[in-house]
């Protein structure tokens, strides 16, 4: 089976399509704990390329699944079909304007940052892993990270996406422009007598579901943002327009300490009064080295990062306010007022994730279903202690960091992978966490979307009438369920 579909794609003129033992294997995991063997991994050159493959996949009911760097922490890009690897032809920057730049979905965030930095300007999403995933994996997931808080999502930047569809055909959509598929998703949406935002939650970053709460927003219809979030299971995505901002002239960043992470939650609110566009959280486990210990050592104190950027002559004494104000409900480590202190403390943060993953013992190690729910920011102290609890309640060792300031937390159990209960007791974990989550208006996923791992868990967070809504947008954007199969909808 394998040869003839290889042999039958190559003679499209796809040559660069491999079928081998070694290749699928290397392309059988990705940044999560889940293994899928594609059968057949392809490395289109452009748009032509993906049509040929689509056409082929689509005739023969065969699965199609998009990749970047593979950084999906839920199984996003895997499958047992096509693997499309598009960050080795497909990685080019195509234009830079005044306020925008286009790009194909292989180019390497860390690549275009430096790319745009020559301009002064900036794509603000900037994930811990930007120094290797793709602006496609971006848009695929709704990539967010630290500068969530003041920037938002990887969605409030797109605002054009060309695409080809599951057979073939060629597809795209911006605010003044859209293809016919689009046009049928739109006139059905519209036709189903509900307001939207009362079944989406009520946080700052979502990457559940599909976000037609962002397509109708403001009385303002962005056709694009359907495929934000949508991990590729409605098409592939060739280019995107994507605006761009100039880089703040000044930036600022303190460091405070906190007994422990139930006083720093509390303070967030009081924080956010001061508009920082970064407020991140580092507690024990996650706590990078030169902070652990001085004077005051508690082993349960947390670190949190709070930045600001600004233009104004004023901002210096803006930030020294904050300092001031702050001074009664947290220990101040460090501050940071130049670009080489404050590139330095947010390498260090960037590493938290790395430190996290390290914090294991043989089989066991931290797990990833429930690590990046999202919760209002006023709930954000209440949460915290609901779920740690839970974990107490199981007799779970645990490592916890995230975005503070948008409620976000990537909180991760350290479970005995090589138990026979595994399955069962990570289920029950997410069970309760999800449960808990809807019912208080969150997210079961901020920015790391639902992959293999969270697909079965949206019915619950969003309820029947918007799964079914969800369920025939696929069908109009993917007749066969080809595309992706098993994410978002299974």
């Amino acid at each position: 089976m394998f040869e003839s579909d290889i042999s039958e794609l190559r003679r499209l003129g796809l040559a660069d399509t491999f079928n081998d033992n070694w290749t699928r294997t290397i392309y059988s995991v990705d940044a999560s704990h889940c293994t899928l063997k594609p059968s057949i991994v392809s490395f289109p050159s452009d748009e032509y390329d993906l049509q040929k493959i689509c056409t082929y996949a689509h005739s023969h009911g065969l699965p199609i699944t998009c990749r970047g760097a593979g950084t999906g922490l839920l199984g996003q890009s895997l499958t047992t079909g096509i693997v499309l690897d598009v960050t080795k032809k497909m990685n080019k920057i195509l234009e830079i304007g005044d306020d925008y730049v286009v790009v194909e979905p292989g180019v390497v965030k860390a690549v275009l940052d430096k790319e745009l930095a020559k301009s002064n300007k900036f794509i603000p999403p900037d994930p811990a892993s930007s120094n290797y995933c793709t602006i496609g994996g971006m848009i695929a997931n709704n990539s967010s990270g630290p500068h969530g808080l003041g920037y938002g999502s990887i969605i409030n930047y797109v605002q054009r996406v060309d695409l080809v569809y599951c057979n073939g055909t060629i597809g795209f959509a911006d605010q003044s422009s859209h293809d016919d598929k689009i046009d049928k998703m739109l006139k059905y949406v519209s036709s189903v007598n509900i307001k939207l935002n009362d079944h989406y939650p009520n946080v700052s970053k979502n990457s559940s579901g599909y976000r037609l709460d962002a397509v109708f927003e403001n009385n303002r219809i962005n056709p694009q943002k359907i495929f934000v979030a949508s991990e590729g299971s409605l098409g592939v995505i060739t280019r995107s327009r994507i605006s761009i901002l100039d880089i703040p002239e000044k930036k600022s960043l303190i460091i405070l300490k906190f007994e422990n992470i139930f006083h720093a939650a509390l303070v967030v609110p009081y924080i956010l009064q001061f508009k920082p566009v970064a407020l991140e959280l580092l507690d024990k486990g996650t706590m990078i080295e030169g902070w652990k210990t001085d004077q005051s050592e508690n082993k349960n104190s947390c670190i949190m990062f709070v930045e600001f950027y600004g233009n104004d002559d004023n901002f210096y004494q803006r930030v020294h306010k904050f300092e001031d104000s702050l001074r009664q409900k947290a220990k101040i480590v460090e501050s940071g007022y130049d670009p080489k202190s404050v590139s330095r403390a947010w390498s260090e943060r960037r590493n938290s994730l790395n430190i996290a993953m390290k914090n294991g013992v043989g089989s066991r190690r931290p797990a990833g279903v429930i690590e990046d729910t999202v919760v209002h920011p006023e709930l954000l102290h209440d949460y915290l202690i609901f779920l740690l609890k839970l974990l107490a309640e199981y007799k779970l060792d645990y490592v916890v960091y995230g975005h503070a300031g948008n409620g976000n937390l990537h909180l991760r159990p350290i479970i005995d992978f090589a138990s026979k209960d595994c399955n069962i007791l990570m289920e029950a974990l997410a069970n309760n966490v999800f449960n808990h989550v809807s019912e208080i208006n969150g997210s079961i996923s901020g920015e790391h979307g639902d992959g293999m791992l969270r697909t079965k868990y949206i019915p619950m967070m969003y309820g029947q009438t918007m799964y079914q809504m969800f369920k025939h947008i696929k069908s109009i954007f993917d007749d066969k369920k080809i595309m992706n199969p098993g994410k978002k909808i299974p």
